[in-house]
């Protein structure tokens, strides 16, 4: 569980919210989350309502506390226990999480890396500090107490830019710095600190005449506002703007790598998916992390929006390798090893061993900051010879299935957005015009497309080929094309490459119960049905259909039950009727209606 209080006071369980109340009881929670011990109840009075409570503040305060208890008690027997002692009112969090705690431990360590010298892990320790803010801190609580707290930790949250922003400066990461001090210097227009980082910025960037105008900006402010002149730092800082010297002198930073793909300028959903990756990159290295899930459903631009987002925790290089399965020629470790030494290390000579390549890459990424995004893994014999070592790297790994055999991996299963993603993503390609106007058919295409990210892709790139077609007329002619084709076009075949790889990677025996159990019309299909269509024993069916969820060809729905998706069972049937033949598909149909007929019984 995990307390959230830099931004709205929340209480989180896995991916639910709980409710935390009222303002008043919100500012309670806070209260007891950020003094950790006792806390009488007249001081509570007075943080909630400072010099002038109500009659009734001491019964409100334990009517608070109560409904404290009962939402906590949501998080199960080992979950944080609000209670009252002797002393006061006091909120055991136990195993769960404090993003205060987080935040504050983040910017000792990010002061101790400096003092050492370690710039780049110093930054990252700050922007990892600074990610954990969604807003004004203490948000929704009220009270004497939470406005005080608010002060105080925004004070130091503005602090951590600053100094976030200087460090990008001294690495040499002009532009980085620039986009924050522009979004800073707007909320802090008279901070002169600001302004000086942010003339820098744009001095170094090219963008003298800014910089210049920048400070302008600012001394007529200070001059309407307060009626004093800019300090002589900054003075001095203008005039050599003026003069064209540098703003001060950058560290030369070292050469870094940055391989990664070009993010989606659309990117819709995956929010907690995002939110997980994010945390589990960022947490203590080398960490590994693997996506799975069906061709299709967007596991390379999740890995690549999420390295995106976390470039500047890894300022030493940015790696992304396609190591090709989907093209039946897997990439060889030999191979990637070598292209990985050349992009970090390019003047140092490669080993012609495999052990010797892998031990080198290990030596080489030991001391650097590097992110890693392996994609289209096969195995764990092509993934592990490729780990880093560094306890400042991470590695993204995505694969149609979980590789066992790396077992510091966590992994995260991918399946389909849900309608509402689905719909804006058609909506953000197609249009959300042309989707607004008939939102019941487009609310039926992504149906049929599964919800799947490369299915509603192809539908909306139909959409905009056909700029004078309904989304009604196409649906419909999705709906032919895919259950009933003449001739496959050239985007439902790219639909159907994911799901007939899936099949090809199945054992004989799940390839055939793929194929018969989609024929028939439900989607649903039951441990039972399996066994009898096929005439197998339950663990045959049960071991069957298992494969196919692992394969991610059907979901499980509940005990011995599961469903196909849309276009996955659009995909089998075809496929029945072409491996199969129309004979056994026909026999095991009827094996079905009469396993589940009504049985006579003759009196």
């Amino acid at each position: 569980m995990r307390f959230s209080l830099l931004g709205p006071v929340a209480a989180l369980t896995g991916s639910a919210d709980l409710p935390v109340g009222t303002p008043q009881q919100r500012g309670l929670l806070a209260l007891l989350l950020l003094r950790d011990a006792p806390v009488p109840i007249d001081d509570i009075v007075d943080a909630l309502w400072g010099e002038r409570p109500p009659a009734s503040a001491r019964s409100t305060v334990r009517t608070y506390a109560s409904r404290l208890r009962q939402t906590l008690a949501g998080a199960g027997p080992d979950g944080p226990l609000l209670h009252r002692t002797a002393a006061g009112y006091r909120l055991d969090r136990r195993a769960a999480t404090l993003d205060t705690v987080e935040f504050t431990g983040l910017l000792d360590r990010a002061a101790a890396l400096r003092r050492s010298g370690d710039l780049p892990a110093a930054a990252a320790a700050l922007r990892r500090a600074l990610d954990l803010w969604s807003g004004p801190a203490l948000g929704g609580a009220q009270g004497e107490f939470a406005a005080t707290q608010r002060v105080r930790l925004d004070g130091l949250r503005r602090t951590a830019r600053e100094q976030w922003c200087d460090l990008q400066l001294a690495l040499g990461a002009h532009e980085t710095a620039g986009a924050e001090l522009a979004a800073a210097v707007s909320e802090e227009p008279l901070n002169g600190r600001l302004i000086e980082l942010w003339m820098t910025a744009l001095h170094r960037g090219g963008r003298t005449a800014e910089a210049l105008d920048a400070f302008r900006t600012y001394r007529s402010a200070l001059a309407d506002e307060l009626g004093i002149e800019p300090g002589a730092e900054i003075q001095a800082l203008h005039q050599r703007v003026l003069r064209g010297d540098p703003a001060p002198a950058a560290v030369a930073p070292p050469s870094a790598p940055d391989e990664l793909p070009a993010d989606l300028p659309v990117f819709t959903g995956r929010a907690e998916e995002t939110a997980w990756l994010g945390a589990v990159v960022s947490g203590p290295g080398p960490a590994v992390v693997g996506i799975t899930g069906l061709g299709g459903s967007g596991k390379t631009t999740l890995a690549v929006h999420v390295a995106h987002r976390l470039r500047d925790r890894f300022p030493e290089g940015r790696l992304f390798v396609d190591l090709g399965t989907r093209t039946g020629s897997p990439a060889s470790p030999f191979d990637v090893l070598g292209g990985l030494l050349r992009s970090v290390s390019p003047t140092s000579p490669l080993p012609a061993s495999l052990a010797e390549r892998s031990a080198l890459w290990r030596t080489t990424s030991a001391r650097r900051r590097l992110l890693l995004v392996l994609d289209d893994a096969a195995d764990s014999a092509q993934v592990a010879p490729l780990l880093p070592s560094g306890a400042g790297c991470a590695v993204l790994v995505t694969a149609v299935r979980r590789l066992l055999d790396l077992p510091t991996a966590r992994w995260r299963r991918l399946g389909a957005l849900s309608a509402a993603e689905a719909l804006h993503l058609l909506g953000a390609i197609a249009g959300h015009d042309r989707v607004a106007r008939e939102p019941a058919a487009a609310a039926r295409l992504v149906g049929a497309c599964s919800h799947q990210p490369l299915s509603v892709r192809v539908a909306a790139a139909r959409l905009l080929d056909r700029p004078g077609w309904t989304v009604e007329r196409i649906m419909a002619q999705l709906d032919d094309d895919l259950r009933r084709p003449v001739v496959m076009h050239e985007d439902c075949k790219i639909v159907d490459a994911p799901i007939r790889r899936a099949e090809a990677g199945l054992r004989p025996s799940a390839a055939r119960v793929f194929r018969i159990g989609a024929l028939p019309a439900t989607a649903e299909r039951s441990v039972e049905d399996v066994m009898l269509m096929l005439r197998l024993s339950r663990p045959q069916a049960r071991a069957a259909l298992e494969d196919l969820v692992d394969a991610h060809l059907v979901e499980e729905s509940a005990a011995d039950l599961y469903r196909y998706p849309v276009l996955v069972q659009a995909y089998a049937r075809r496929r029945a009727e072409q491996v199969e033949g129309p004979g056994d598909c026909r026999t095991a149909l009827a094996r079905l209606a009469a396993g589940h007929a009504p049985t006579t019984v003759t009196v």
